[in-house]
């Protein structure tokens, strides 16, 4: 896959994550007063421009939030960090814009140094591998190298989108360095109206059929540090297929 087709596909990404979080937020919020007329936050918000950090006890409310105080260290870093992804998911890039393409399942991998004034990434997809290195003040390097970053932060979000819907608090302790909280979540345990929105959504937006998972959140700032997930997808085509996605991002 070139470098413009890439491009074009974690945009893509990106928009599609970015509508199914408000759809799901809708559906959730529908009718609940002043909870109601809240928007949800995109992925690539910026904590700058005014990202709210929820109470500690609103699960739904941190999860929402966590994918985009991520997104804004590894876009807008303000320490230094090193962020780690490792993941099986869908490799082919004609998948799923092009109708006739299959899924075709494979590695998926990240290694970056992110700090203030540098970025040092190492990415593989397949068996393609590619690596870059900027620094702040080279706009362009540092936007090319970003787009890397935002592929794995999109897949995290989308599935919190609907793993929120559902997530209960499991315990803390230590992820990436920093004292966190855990939380799990299973779609597939949805009922009622929960479930129903989420089978809109699916129907609207994604393949996604069910999603399951443990993630923590650093307790301090609500980042998501760390996410262990699985996925199951199926299309109209007759297509099915699963991915799993791990990550974390360790202060140094």
């Amino acid at each position: 896959m070139d470098r413009s087709e890439r491009t074009y596909t974690k945009a893509f990404a990106a928009i599609a994550c970015c509508a199914m979080i408000v759809l799901l937020a809708g559906c959730r919020n529908a009718g609940t007063g002043a909870e109601g007329k809240g928007v949800a936050a995109s992925p690539g918000a910026s904590a700058s421009a005014g990202v709210a950090h929820p109470a500690q006890g609103d699960v739904k409310q941190r999860l929402q939030h966590s994918t985009t105080l991520l997104l804004e260290s590894l876009q807008k870093p303000t320490a230094s960090y090193h962020f780690s992804y490792k993941a099986q998911e869908n490799i082919n890039p004609k998948f799923p814009m092009d109708k006739t393409a299959k899924p075709e399942v494979g590695p998926v991998e990240v290694e970056a140094d992110i700090s203030p004034d540098q970025l040092s990434l190492t990415s593989i997809r397949g068996k393609q591998k590619t690596e870059h290195k900027a620094m702040k003040a080279d706009q362009l390097a540092w936007g090319m190298a970003d787009l890397e970053l935002i592929g794995p932060v999109t897949g995290a979000a989308m599935m919190l989108a609907f793993g929120q819907m559902v997530a209960q608090p499991a315990g803390s302790g230590t992820a990436g360095g920093v004292d966190a909280d855990q939380f799990e979540f299973d779609t597939s345990t949805a009922t009622g109206s929960t479930k129903a929105g989420m089978d809109i959504a699916r129907g609207m937006i994604t393949n996604l059929q069910s999603t399951k998972g443990t993630v923590w959140l650093e307790k301090s700032t609500g980042k998501l540090v760390k996410f262990n997930i699985d996925a199951s997808f199926a299309n109209q085509q007759s297509n099915s297929w699963k991915e799993h996605y791990e990550g974390e991002l360790t202060l140094k």
